[in-house]
């Protein structure tokens, strides 16, 4: 049994990420056994002048178009990454698993980078590239949480084809489920009634995740993804994505489910951000993903940071909010990460770069200051790693 005490300046602990300061937290084969600013054992990491937080949560990724990078604004978006026609699904149809192996590689690297812990990825055609991507995520130390995406789907859905199963999606979507993987769902638009129905069905029997993209663009919202997804997915573990174009009456209908918001991607995609403050009023808990991999990098800083400056002075989303949905409020859902007795320790130590900081100014710090450069150490269970000077 090794027990060791891990000392930082700053930590934030449990839930609502509260500042303790001059902290210890006390190890026991890397499962945090208490908190406090007296180390309990004699062995003693000292992180130094850092604000230990938990491993970040990026809870909306597509890994697999990395190969598109440097073509966005050369084409639209929909040529791009757009179901089932555009390049990335036309290259993927043809693609060997193992020719993506040294680019998935690198941008598993790269993510980590960051501090993320755990990562919520879409896997198109996931019953052929499932393998691989799980592969190379868990060898570059990530908690993947995989959501398959058949390979089968609609381009428009007719009234009388509502309650048609495609054979091939069944098979693929029971496939996946077996594996205890989640599901990703291109838009409810991509399917019909049924087939939602038995992707709730068995996702749910299970526990298992439900993503899809919902009122992303003016079109999919007029066309009423929303009443769809809201009338067919609705589990208790769906997730739904995007979310920029419904008003304040349509946030009231949701359920209290997890909703993922890309706010960079929503910007340059669709020019339009989410009612993140009716989100919170309602009683919402968002996390954040970072979308498309070859067009937006996949920096959950740069996220948070980026919708800090959108929505100055809003009065109802704070600092300590924005650290919440790429940490705690994605524990809160059941995948991710927070330093609690009890837990594993998953954290990075983040470097402080000015010695008078205040504690009532951490929470702004890391908003508006940090960056992967500012990661010193990371936290695995009982391995402490430092990967900066």
């Amino acid at each position: 049994m090794r027990r060791v005490s891990i000392k930082s300046r700053y930590a934030l602990i449990g839930e609502d990420l509260e500042v303790v300061n001059d902290a210890v937290i006390d190890t026991s084969d890397g499962e945090i056994v208490g908190v406090g600013k007296v180390p309990g054992y004699v062995n003693v990491i000292d992180l130094g002048n850092t604000i230990l937080v938990p491993q970040l949560t990026n809870a909306h990724i597509h890994v697999l178009d990395y190969f598109l990078m440097g073509l966005y604004k050369r084409y639209y978006i929909d040529d791009l990454v757009g179901a089932p026609y555009g390049l990335k699904y036309h290259y993927l149809h043809k693609a060997r698993p193992e020719s993506l192996r040294s680019g998935l590689s690198h941008v598993f690297r790269r993510v980590r980078r960051y501090g993320v812990g755990c990562l919520l990825t879409i896997i198109e055609f996931g019953t052929r590239f499932a393998d691989v991507v799980l592969e190379e995520a868990r060898k570059a130390g990530l908690c993947i949480v995989p959501l398959a995406e058949p390979s089968v789907f609609r381009v428009y859905v007719h009234l009388n084809e509502e309650e048609d199963v495609d054979e091939t999606f069944e098979k693929e979507v029971k496939y996946f489920i077996d594996r205890g993987f989640g599901i990703s769902l291109v838009s409810p638009l991509n399917y019909s009634i049924a087939e939602l129905r038995l992707v709730a069905r068995l996702a749910g029997s299970r526990g298992l995740l439900i993503s899809t993209h919902v009122s992303e663009t003016e079109d999919a919202h007029a066309d009423g993804d929303l009443d769809r997804a809201l009338g067919t997915l609705i589990t208790g573990n769906t997730m739904l994505v995007h979310l920029t174009q419904l008003g304040v009456d349509e946030i009231l209908r949701l359920p209290k489910i997890p909703v993922t918001l890309s706010p960079r991607s929503n910007a340059e995609f669709v020019n339009r951000l989410p009612n993140v403050d009716a989100m919170l009023r309602a009683g919402l808990r968002p996390v954040i993903g970072t979308d498309n991999v070859a067009l937006i990098e996949p920096d959950p800083w740069g996220e948070i940071r980026f919708l800090r400056y959108a929505m100055a002075g809003s009065a109802v989303l704070r600092p300590v909010d924005l650290l919440k949905m790429v940490t705690s409020w994605a524990w809160s859902w059941g995948f991710g990460y927070v330093l609690r007795e009890g837990l594993l320790m998953r954290g990075i130590a983040v470097g402080v770069a000015y010695e008078d900081l205040s504690a009532d100014y951490i929470y702004d710090y890391l908003v508006t200051r940090a960056s992967t450069s500012d990661i010193i150490y990371v936290i695995d269970g009982p391995e402490v790693v430092r990967v900066a000077d």
